[in-house]
């Protein structure tokens, strides 16, 4: 049996008020203190957990949106955050940059201060979109991030795990306006989740806005590849802190393993690319 490293991982499922940057980061610090009482080593925040995400269905939102440089000064708070805590944390913001806005998650640690960002690749009109994958060298885990509709992408989270990743995260912001059917809108969303998870044989942190009409869908997945899914942590409430310890094989790539196995398909794939660039 090889060894195996376990981290405790956190996400919070947080009720962000539309475009109150003080108000969300107030409540997210707290957060990030309940966490380390907790003993949570890497932290996840939803996506565009600054500033909330209604006001992207209004018609002069991305125009009055609060939204700064990465790094910046919410980067400077929650750095100082972790280095009084001890926790790596992950958060989401709108990034300014120029030409637009970014829909980004930056990562902070204890001892290195901020590590870097990741951008929303597969980003609605009104961001501009990112184009790297971003793996995180934290003392824990090496760690990948994808923000929400990335999900649909199977390249880019494979990516990560091929970089190194052990563990993946998801800052996400969805919901249905109407509240109703919930379990059976997010079929889609849960299946895609479980899918990087399965193919990539590494765990699923997805840390989800929070509504105040119903419960939202923040989960910590297994990646176990046969029989119902395993959640080793699903919100109950509708603002709410999971946790869940995640074990993995330190010294395994999966990706890799896949790679070595059946070579051919890879380079296959590779040409495909290549020809229809």
């Amino acid at each position: 049996m090889p060894d195996q490293k376990t981290v405790r991982v956190g996400a919070v499922q947080m009720i962000c008020r539309d475009n109150d940057p003080d108000a969300n980061v107030a409540a997210a610090l707290a957060y990030c203190d309940r966490a380390a009482r907790r003993g949570v080593e890497i932290l996840c925040f939803p996506e565009c957990a600054t500033t909330g995400f209604d006001w992207l269905k209004q018609p002069d939102g991305p125009s009055r949106v609060h939204a700064e440089p990465v790094p910046g000064p919410t980067v400077e708070r929650f750095a100082a955050k972790a280095r009084q805590i001890g926790v790596y944390i992950i958060m989401g913001i709108v990034e300014r940059v120029d030409g637009g806005l970014c829909n980004t998650a930056f990562v902070v640690g204890p001892e290195e201060g901020y590590m870097g960002r990741q951008r929303k690749v597969l980003a609605e009109a009104v961001f501009v979109p990112g184009t790297e994958a971003n793996v995180f060298d934290t003392a824990p885990a090496r760690i990948g991030i994808f923000i929400c509709a990335d999900m649909r992408s199977p390249e880019l989270s494979r990516l990560l795990v091929l970089k190194g990743a052990q563990v993946l995260f998801q800052p996400t912001a969805y919901f249905h306006a109407d509240g109703g059917d919930i379990r059976r809108r997010y079929m889609g969303k849960c299946c895609a989740q479980r899918a990087r998870a399965m193919e990539n044989v590494v765990h699923v942190v997805a840390a989800n806005i929070g509504r105040p009409e119903y419960v939202n869908n923040s989960r910590i997945i297994a990646p176990e590849q046969q029989g119902p899914e395993v959640a080793l942590a699903r919100a109950t409430r509708r603002e709410q802190l999971l946790v869940a310890d995640v074990t993995f094989d330190p010294d395994a790539n999966p990706v890799r393993d896949v790679m070595a196995r059946s070579p051919e398909l890879f380079a296959e794939y590779a040409r495909q690319l290549q020809e229809s660039g």
